[in-house]
């Protein structure tokens, strides 16, 4: 098949953030089919700053391995305001179809969203030149950003609820990423059969327990005698981590423990800025660190934190720094309401905090790093669910399932 995936933050091999995408094309094209990634010029873990102008930055073609990769126009300041993300969400939409409209005859688009703008642009001139697409999707728009109160004009959500509209209604299959997603657009009206749900796959062959690497990190960042609670991922909007913060305030005067935030996202000015104001000697916020070297930190540390807002929609999210905690063995603080505590507490690998009780997680925290035996079995137990339902070569296959089907049941209907 000749493939083409569309999503704004791709990552290539070994950078910060979620490489989900790579891995997935990076698969399909040692399977031998011909993939092509369009994507925009800044990761969402990156601030990387273009020298060139824009109107030379517009398609650039590269490769990744065996992946062919166009890379887009997309306005670099992401996280320097909503309306800098707005700016970058818009600027995509544009370019990503100059990318689409340079790839000859592919037999199908995979768009993954969010943002929905960009998908909707793709979507559209899919359905104009009679290509089948596949949607993502990996959080529902518009309205996990009217739960979280960032969209909150009729006219700008209206319009956005009619893109997903066109979007769920034009693909030929709808790829859900947590069970949660998949029952709220089938309960909308959307045909069972059409909504697949394929979750977060874990490559144990990268994320494990490393000791070494644990013992190396903790004595290059001065962790020798500390116990770390860390956090790694986004450092955005939805991931509350205020929560932390204030946590961190109750447990001040314990100086064996210190909570690591590592990474990087809109709010990451402001969670410094707190740290400093309330001279949070116990936090140390570091930028984020290439994907190969995750599970060297996350082994490093002692319990892990998953934090989310407390909205109703996040009651159906699963992220993926919570099952990469879990693969390298280490119990997991969860803030989180629904299935990700489901997952959690049927793994038997951590415990649950209500999504806004600093207290309750203060509380947890001594708790966990007071009992080593508990720690030590919740690890295990973690590990052990993760191999056992996070294969991600069994989501990469079903996602080629889906693909080879699509592409097939459009033949057939030409």
């Amino acid at each position: 098949m000749k493939i083409v995936v569309v999503y704004q933050y791709y990552q290539g091999q070994g950078a910060p953030g979620h490489s989900a995408v790579y891995e997935l094309t990076q698969y399909l094209a040692e399977r031998g089919h011909d993939v092509t990634v369009i994507s925009g010029e800044t990761g969402y873990m990156r601030r990387d700053t273009p020298t060139l102008p824009w109107y030379r930055r517009l398609v650039r073609q590269d490769y990744d391995g065996k992946v062919r990769l166009l890379r887009t126009y997309s306005y670099p300041e992401l996280h320097r305001s909503y309306l800098g993300r707005l700016m970058s969400f818009l600027s995509f939409s544009v370019s990503c179809l100059f990318g689409l409209m340079k790839v000859k005859n592919p037999d199908i688009v995979l768009a993954s969203s969010p943002p929905i703008f960009p998908m909707f642009s793709i979507g559209f001139l899919c359905t104009i030149l009679r290509i089948p697409f596949v949607l993502e999707v990996r959080d529902l728009w518009p309205a996990s950003a009217v739960q979280m109160g960032i969209l909150k004009n009729k006219v700008l959500i209206a319009i956005m609820a009619g893109m997903e509209r066109f979007l769920y209604t034009r693909s030929r299959k709808i790829v859900a990423k947590t069970e949660g997603i998949q029952a709220d657009i089938r309960a909308r009206g959307w045909d069972h059969e059409k909504v697949e749900r394929i979750t977060y796959g874990v490559d144990i062959a990268k994320l494990y327990p490393d000791a070494a690497g644990a013992e190396r990190i903790r004595r290059e960042r001065g962790w020798d005698d500390k116990k770390i609670v860390m956090y790694f991922g986004a450092l955005g909007e939805a991931n509350n981590l205020f929560v932390t913060l204030r946590a961190a305030e109750r447990l001040r005067d314990r100086q064996d423990i210190l909570f690591v935030l590592i990474g990087d996202g809109m709010k990451r000015g402001a969670i410094e800025a707190r740290v400093a104001e309330k001279n949070l000697t116990n936090v140390q916020v570091c930028p984020p660190v290439p994907k190969d070297d995750a599970r060297l930190f996350l082994s490093a540390a002692d319990v892990c934190l998953v934090t989310l807002l407390d909205i109703p929609l996040f009651q159906g999210a699963i992220p993926t720094k919570m099952v990469d905690y879990m693969a390298c063995g280490k119990p997991v603080l969860c803030g989180i309401r629904g299935e990700a505590l489901k997952i959690v507490t049927a793994a038997g690998a951590g415990v649950g905090f209500e999504p806004e009780d600093d207290e309750q997680l203060a509380r947890l925290v001594t708790d966990l790093l007071g009992d080593e035996t508990r720690v030590a079995v919740m690890g295990q137990q973690g590990m052990a669910y993760v191999e056992a339902h996070f294969s991600a070569l069994k989501m990469r296959e079903k996602m080629e399932g889906i693909l080879q089907e699509g592409t097939a049941a459009w033949h057939a209907s030409d």
